[in-house]
């Protein structure tokens, strides 16, 4: 596994940049069919909603960049915590490679979310909740990052030379707080 690291080191930085530019605009892709889906309940498209969509497709694509830089950023800190030494600059180019997987389950999840035909339907969303075709595509996608935050504990801990146990606690800890931070504003909301 160090061998491979050594080898993405070594790799144009275009290489990872162009994994996180082809996973955002999947994301964007799987936005926009999924408010395609819901604007099928009968709102007129109207010149003004275009713009609001591209709009929201440029966003997207910048926030999940933005993202993918934040949670290396946290990720990078907890393994400083650890007492790790490398720089943030090579974590970041060399985290970009696992973010493949979500990109391809993304692509599927497109293609199968475009699948999904909606009639006339009072409740858009328990129709699209209830479709089997959605419930795969979000398991899948939600399987993707665990395999993603796996391998970047693996980078973490041959980049940082840290142990297992600091290599996944330096994932798990902003994953899990990020979580329950979520968590948490649920109930307030």
């Amino acid at each position: 596994m160090r061998q491979i690291i050594n080898v993405l080191l070594r790799l144009p930085k275009w290489y990872g940049l162009t994994i996180i530019l082809i996973y955002s605009v999947m994301i964007a892709e799987f936005v926009k069919v999924l408010n395609t889906l819901f604007m099928v309940g009968g709102i007129e498209k109207v010149a003004l909603m275009e713009k609001i969509v591209q709009l929201n497709y440029g966003l997207t694509i910048v926030s999940s960049i933005i993202v993918w830089i934040l949670i290396c950023l946290l990720f990078h800190l907890m393994a400083l915590l650890f007492d790790g030494k490398t720089t943030f600059g090579s974590f970041l180019i060399v985290a970009a490679y696992p973010y493949f997987i979500p990109a391809v389950i993304l692509l599927f999840a497109v293609l199968l979310l475009d699948g999904i035909s909606i009639k006339d339907s009072v409740d858009i969303m328990q129709l699209i909740l209830q479709n089997d075709s959605y419930k795969i595509v979000i398991k899948a996608l939600n399987y993707s990052f665990v395999f993603y935050y796996l391998l970047v504990a693996c980078i973490i801990h041959y980049l940082y030379n840290l142990k297992w146990l600091y290599a996944l606690l330096s994932v798990a800890i902003p994953v899990v707080s990020i979580y329950a931070v979520t968590e948490l504003f649920k109930l307030v909301m």
